[in-house]
């Protein structure tokens, strides 16, 4: 018998979500191993996934605005309590409200499906978060550090 065991960490993102690593193809992340812009991304996938599942468990439609009240009860330090006042072009850039900070790339983009509309998340570079509403292109952004 070998003392030898592989381990597996799957997390709740890993499975509901569907995730891609530098959606808007950025030359600032091209040389990032996928793996290290996962770990960048740390727990909000999950925060999301979590807000979408726990709302879908409901007999109510998923809205918006209950995955940013989930993820604030999940995250319990803020999050959209505190939104920021940028605003996320269609391909996934963050646009600061302050002209000197330069249009951030999405490490990452992650959807969820569960049924329509269909919802997006975005994890920035400063733990800046945005989800939007595919249906609708409405967005809520805050930072989730």
């Amino acid at each position: 018998m070998s003392n030898n065991q592989q381990i597996f960490n799957l997390r709740t993102s890993d499975l509901v979500l569907d995730r891609t690593i530098n959606p808007t193809k950025s030359d600032k992340l091209k040389n990032a191993k996928p793996s290290n812009i996962v770990e960048a991304c740390g727990l909000i996938p999950d925060f999301f996934a979590d807000a979408c599942l726990e709302w879908v468990d409901r007999d109510s439609d998923l809205t918006l605005e209950a995955i940013a009240d989930n993820m604030d009860q999940i995250y319990g330090f803020g999050g959209f309590a505190y939104p920021y006042d940028g605003t996320v072009s269609d391909e996934g850039m963050y646009i600061s409200k302050h002209e000197e900070d330069d249009p951030l790339p999405p490490l990452a983009r992650y959807v969820f499906e569960g049924n329509t509309p269909i919802f997006e998340c975005f994890v920035y570079e400063y733990a800046i978060t945005a989800i939007r509403d595919t249906s609708t292109g409405k967005t809520k952004v805050a930072r989730f550090d």
